[in-house]
């Protein structure tokens, strides 16, 4: 009986069916990578900002954009050794292709940019705030201690995380932290924090919203004319007596 041929003395694939087979094969791969690109894109930037905005990479994308890769590589280095193109590799890049397709059942993803992420953030200061100033002019004093705030925080927020995530993925939370005075604000504080600083006998406050700058470090919530955003709120006997 006679032996299988070894690949090396198998018959070289014609060269117009290989060139055919590389241009459709490149086409299925160069759509999978347009469109897993903006995944790809966004693991980059997960990895090199401290921190990003945003909903997660996806994985199902990430993989298909990796695999039309794998599949392609071998296509061409076949093609270039003249051998027939093994068929497991031609449906990894097929696979790759309707998992792409298949990802997009939802459509883009939204939400990933910093401007988007200090939305949120400012929303929910401001929500906190107009509670605070209520609970200032109804009371006469607003909390000194950073547990109240907190959990006012956690209602306003509806429990939620910041739109804000570190290099592993993990969202940030919203927080409050309680600051000495106004004039001397901590900069290592990461996005989603609330900086506090609450007058003595609690008659007047400051909250410092912390954002997300574009190169992704924390960034203090501005003003559009540049300045620092601050909300104050000072008690008014006088809308007390009204009430």
């Amino acid at each position: 009986m006679k032996k299988r041929a070894s690949s090396a003395t198998r018959p070289p694939s014609p060269v117009p069916l290989r060139v055919l087979h590389g241009v459709i094969f490149g086409g299925f791969t160069a759509i999978c990578l347009v469109a897993d690109w903006p995944e790809l894109a966004h693991l980059v930037r997960t990895q090199m900002q401290p921190f990003h905005a945003g909903p997660p990479p996806r994985p199902e994308l990430v993989l298909a954009a990796l695999a039309a890769l794998v599949g392609m590589t071998a296509v061409l280095v076949q093609g270039v050794r003249g051998r027939g193109i093994r068929l497991y590799f031609s449906l990894l890049i097929l696979g790759a292709l309707v998992l792409s397709l298949w990802g997009y059942r939802d459509g883009l993803v939204t939400g990933r940019t910093a401007d988007s992420a200090n939305l949120k953030i400012l929303q929910v200061t401001r929500a906190l705030h107009e509670r605070m100033v209520d609970s200032l002019q109804s009371r006469g004093a607003t909390p000194e201690d950073v547990g109240p705030w907190q959990a006012a925080l956690e209602q306003v927020s509806q429990g939620a995380p910041t739109p804000v995530r570190t290099r592993s993925l993990q969202p940030l939370p919203f927080r409050i932290q309680k600051v000495d005075s106004p004039d001397k604000l901590p900069t290592e504080v990461p996005p989603g924090t609330l900086l506090l600083y609450v007058m003595a006998d609690g008659v007047a406050f400051e909250l410092h919203p912390v954002g997300l700058s574009p190169s992704g470090e924390p960034w203090p919530l501005r003003e559009p004319q540049g300045k620092p955003l601050v909300f104050r709120g000072v008690f008014n006997p006088s809308l007390m007596q009204r009430r």
